[in-house]
């Protein structure tokens, strides 16, 4: 089952933020032989949404780390941290990933545990079919400005975002 409706609808009705599309570069590019920059730049020719790097995020591989607990990071400690540091409420998943909606929310209630921060979980999250190896998509904080670059636009994001991410390295500085 594909849920066809656009998330602008939704969000502009029950006063949710516009989407935003996490461009999964880290998580991907280590693990995929090739050129990880041609990919990225195939990946954001139809780009609609805004788009951030998370390799302009680098406390999203920390956290993925520390909720993986020192082995290597499932898909939902990915998205745990993601949702975390993008300050996400809501999620989209791929259908055959909707197992992962429990899991996340528990990564989420240990990561809020070891850091000692309020880590809200996910209220919902949208399914849609297919495969998106390279994004995640999400609502969180209402972005104060769109850029057409993903830089530029990870850049703002980083500017607005800067309290909570001040407060999330932090948290990570005092398990050192």
């Amino acid at each position: 089952m594909e849920n066809t409706r656009s998330w602008q609808l939704p969000a502009a009705k029950h006063g949710i933020s516009s989407a935003l599309c996490i461009i999964s570069d880290v998580e991907h590019c280590s693990h995929q032989p090739g050129n990880p920059v041609a990919r990225l730049q195939a990946l954001l020719a139809g780009q609609s949404q805004p788009a951030v790097l998370e390799s302009l995020f680098p406390e999203v591989r920390s956290l993925a780390y520390l909720s993986a607990g020192g082995h290597s990071p499932q898909r939902a400690d990915w998205l745990a941290a993601r949702v975390l540091v993008f300050a996400l409420q809501h999620l989209e998943l791929a259908s055959h990933e909707l197992a992962l909606m429990d899991a996340v929310n528990l990564r989420l209630q240990q990561l809020s545990r070891k850091l000692a921060v309020d880590c809200p979980l996910l209220r919902s999250f949208a399914l849609f079919c297919g495969a998106r190896p390279w994004r995640t998509h999400g609502h969180g904080e209402p972005l104060l400005s769109v850029a057409a670059s993903p830089v530029a636009q990870s850049l703002a994001l980083r500017r607005q975002l800067a309290a909570h991410l001040a407060r999330l390295q932090q948290a990570l500085a005092q398990l050192a």
